[in-house]
């Protein structure tokens, strides 16, 4: 075996070695008990690293082990890790990466609250939708999701680089409608997927382990569904009357959605559909957790004031902005 072989299968013992010992490991021993089982590795010039200390460092960390291990048996003839070692090393850290991103979606969990604006450049007023995006965030926007339904995924991902930037800035969090590849693409906050769209667990295998996914849901038993499958929050509706998907649909009324909550439990519930300032406030008392609107902020002549008042009406309607 080449010296370049053994001195990457050190590093991956090392980076193992650190994994095992980071905090954010948790209840998950299993790097811990197979460790003892791996050959010994060369003494690395390096010095030893801290474990890391936060979970998005464990994943980082994660990624750069697997890319180890693939360049290792893609490169090598012969490896020191036997193939049903190497399985085992690769099925441990998939574990970890799971607990470990599931992790990190509870505590995103706490951003779904308050505004949650849609971005769709065909409900803008004719203006540029980053723009409405801009004025939906400095309003109080907490979370954006773009719906970009008649463009290409190429001309629309400009603006979805552009919208997680603003984002990132802001402490908010950014959803890409339908796109689980777009989403992967720019590193979004997550994932929002209809009744029809890629099913949770399919679109998972898309997304990095932290990233959260949302789903639509228009009767009960489809949020106890969404709920069963893994959902990081829900969205039901429409609430009132709405057209702005371009199909109309018969109004749940905010008297539905204390149930829905009572389903949902501890995943965040997002009420969409017809809301504007004017009937906000009974849907906030029914227990939702975010409030979502496109044309209440998108069509409004000032979006950033309509963000603003729309903020301020579920504040006091007794909602966490």
């Amino acid at each position: 075996m080449s010296d370049t072989g053994l001195s990457n299968y050190s590093m991956i013992h090392h980076c193992l070695s650190s994994l095992a010992a980071a905090p954010s490991t948790g209840a998950y021993r299993g790097l811990s008990e197979l460790l003892p089982s791996l050959p010994s590795p060369l003494a690395l010039d390096s010095p030893e690293e801290a474990p890391p200390q936060t979970s998005e460092q464990t994943l980082a960390l994660i990624a750069t082990v697997q890319l180890l291990l693939s360049q290792l048996e893609a490169n090598e003839s012969s490896s020191p890790l036997p193939w049903e070692i190497a399985g085992r090393v690769r099925y441990a850290l998939g574990e970890l990466s799971s607990q470990v991103g599931a992790a990190i979606r509870r505590e995103k969990a706490d951003q779904v609250r308050g505004l949650y604006v849609i971005i769709d450049p065909q409900v803008t007023g004719g203006r540029d939708p980053l723009d409405i995006a801009v004025a939906a965030v400095n309003g109080g926007a907490r979370m954006l999701q773009l719906r970009d339904k008649l463009r290409d995924k190429g001309e629309s991902l400009p603006l979805a680089m552009a919208l997680q930037d603003l984002c990132q800035r802001n402490e908010a969090l950014l959803i890409i409608n339908d796109h689980a590849d777009v989403a992967a693409a720019v590193g979004s906050g997550g994932l929002h997927v209809g009744q029809t769209d890629l099913p949770v667990a399919q679109a998972r295998r898309i997304l990095a382990p932290h990233q959260v996914l949302g789903r639509s849901n228009r009767e009960y038993e489809q949020l106890a569904e969404s709920k069963e499958m893994g959902a990081d929050h829900v969205a039901f509706g429409a609430i009132y009357a709405t057209t702005s998907k371009g199909v109309a649909r018969n109004p749940q009324g905010p008297e539905r959605v204390r149930e829905a909550k009572s389903i949902a439990g501890d995943t965040p519930l997002v009420a969409i559909g017809g809301i504007n300032l004017s009937n906000v406030a009974p849907v906030v008392e029914a227990g939702a957790d975010a409030i979502c609107v496109t044309a209440a902020v998108g069509s409004a002549d000032e979006p950033e004031a309509a963000a603003a008042q729309m903020t301020a009406a579920i504040e006091a309607a007794g909602g966490r902005v």
